[in-house]
């Protein structure tokens, strides 16, 4: 069950991005703390990214609502949940929002519904696509901007930062870079992220080659493509163990022959920790560098 809900995330993700281009009190608190005072005190997030952010922040408290694929602080699974992909406006009234966090793609699959939604009286506020690092302290600032919490977010922004330097710190110095393929669903087709994609930027601050750089966004590729491209290792961020993932490549025709396969350069890392580009980022890239790294 839990790898269907990580699927399902990155799922809508996917279906989001290809819409667009076609039109405690905190379980998190520990890094932001509090400063301001909130503007709004009913607040709906509609993507986990957003929804964790409100949380480091300090506005646990004030979040009445949150996406279904939501799952991280524990505290969202008391919040109402609400269907991204198919938004009702009388159901979301119904929790008395006073601001309602959209992601940007939204516009294009939801934009009816949360036009209304504007025209009732609720602020709603269209986050911006992060699809790099520095993209996503944007998004910090944004949030932190429209909830009064200018403080907390340029806080948070300063230590992500730190953190992420330190990692990239980290990395062994004089290792050889490696090619990278990055497989974030397989059933019932495989998928991977190409360029100007949160997963090509954290590759990239790894010092490492995404395999296939040369496509844009998230992209479907074919079994005969990965054989082509040979990486070094390959990366699940399914939400399955490292044994199932070697499992399931060995049950891939050709893929025997590749050099990831047979050097046994195989992992799996937490999906929704480097997917999200959110507060646990700094955790998600480390997570992502020891597994890249783990010879070294």
């Amino acid at each position: 069950m839990k790898k269907i809900y990580k699927i399902l995330y990155l799922s809508i993700i996917l279906v989001l991005l290809l819409a667009a281009c076609g039109t405690g009190q905190d379980q998190a608190n520990h890094k932001a703390g509090k400063s301001d005072t909130p503007s709004y005190h009913r607040i709906i997030s509609l993507m986990p990214s957003n929804t964790e952010i409100l949380y480091e922040l300090g506005l646990g408290n004030k979040v009445v609502g949150v996406s279904t694929v939501d799952d991280y602080p524990k505290e969202v699974k008391d919040k109402k949940q609400f269907d991204a992909m198919k938004l009702n406006k009388e159901t979301l009234l119904k929790a008395k929002p006073d601001l309602i966090l959209a992601h940007e793609s939204q516009k294009a699959t939801s934009g009816e519904v949360l036009k209304s939604l504007k025209k009732s009286g609720v602020k709603v506020v269209y986050v911006k696509d992060a699809q790099s690092i520095n993209e996503m302290y944007d998004t910090f600032n944004q949030i932190g901007t429209i909830t009064g919490k200018e403080k907390a977010a340029k806080a948070l922004v300063k230590e992500t930062k730190n953190n992420i330097e330190k990692v990239k710190a980290s990395i062994p110095k004089n290792s050889k870079s490696q090619k990278v393929f990055m497989e974030i669903s397989s059933q019932p087709e495989i998928y991977t992220a190409g360029k100007h994609t949160f997963f090509d930027d954290m590759l990239k601050q790894l010092k490492t080659q995404n395999s296939f750089s040369n496509l844009e966004g998230w992209q479907k590729v074919s079994k005969e493509a990965i054989i082509k491209k040979n990486p070094d290792m390959m990366i699940s961020t399914m939400g399955i163990s490292k044994e199932d993932y070697k499992k399931e490549l060995s049950q891939r025709g050709g893929f025997k022959d590749i050099n990831a396969v047979k050097q046994s350069n195989i992992e799996s890392v937490n999906g929704d920790e480097i997917s999200r580009p959110g507060p646990r980022i700094d955790d998600g890239l480390k997570a992502l560098k020891d597994a890249i790294y783990k010879n070294n």
